[in-house]
């Protein structure tokens, strides 16, 4: 699980939770439906200045992008090696592997669309909080009382899971069952994911128990403790991203238009 960031009043933090949701909407649809590579590039130069806005600090980007990175790497060698575009100069050419300046590009176009999809989600969710979300479905998009703190109450116990995978790790290391050896690890990995399995459902359970007895499942209508609200920024924001994308499918357009 990622390390918490340490809460820090910033532009982004100021916005409505479902501001991010609605951005991280907008900039997918209009990634799915853009193939200009020109498309791509302009939703990416709105989304990079959240990248200083949300102040998460180098290690905490570290902890939050190498997953990314390492699927990006994997998605450019793949589209490396299996595609059939070989337009262009060739660049290297090594038995069946041959990369040209055109599936060179069309690699990177592919890495691009998945770098912009990612980029608002990894933002918004490292600043985003999960009790303030569930107040804002709840207040402005009428979503199920039941379902909203159903889902926070999920999110909150993800770091509950990955301290109980730590915690399993470091006990089965103390007694000298950890290797380096795969074949070895596989049986001690599925044990620990099976404690993991066991002590997330006990867990959930008594958590159930303890929603069900506060009258989460009465029907009754409940009431909103804290005030979520929703200012013009929030507006401006929202419309700033749409712009951005009705600008790119124009752009997509008129290439295929030509």
């Amino acid at each position: 699980m990622f390390p918490p960031v340490r809460y820090a009043r910033t532009p982004l933090t100021t916005l409505n939770p479902l501001v991010g949701l609605a951005v991280i909407a907008i900039v997918t649809v209009i990634t799915i439906v853009s193939f200009d590579p020109i498309a791509v590039l302009i939703i990416l130069a709105v989304e990079l200045p959240l990248l200083p806005l949300a102040r998460i600090g180098v290690r905490g980007w570290l902890f939050r992008t190498w997953p990314l990175a390492t699927g990006l790497a994997g998605i450019m060698i793949a589209n490396l090696l299996f595609t059939d575009i070989r337009t262009g100069s060739e660049l290297l050419s090594a038995g069946p592997l041959v990369i040209t300046t055109g599936s060179l590009g069309a690699a990177a176009v592919v890495v691009l669309r998945v770098l912009v999809l990612a980029i608002p989600g990894i933002v918004f969710f490292a600043r985003m909080d999960p009790t303030a979300l569930a107040d804002a479905l709840i207040a402005h998009w009428h979503a199920n009382p039941r379902i909203a703190v159903g889902s926070l109450a999920a999110l909150r116990m993800a770091p509950l899971v990955a301290a109980d995978l730590r915690q399993s790790y470091a006990a089965r290391r103390t007694r000298g069952l950890v290797s380096r050896n795969p074949v070895v690890m596989m049986p001690m990995i599925i044990g620990t994911l099976g404690t993991l399995l066991v002590t997330t459902v006990r867990r959930a359970t008594r958590l159930s128990a303890a929603m069900d007895s506060r009258g989460f499942d009465s029907g009754v209508p409940r009431t909103i403790a804290r005030v979520s609200t929703w200012r013009r920024r929030d507006w401006l924001v929202i419309l700033g991203y749409g712009l951005a994308g009705a600008i790119a499918v124009g752009v997509t357009i008129s290439g295929n238009i030509r």
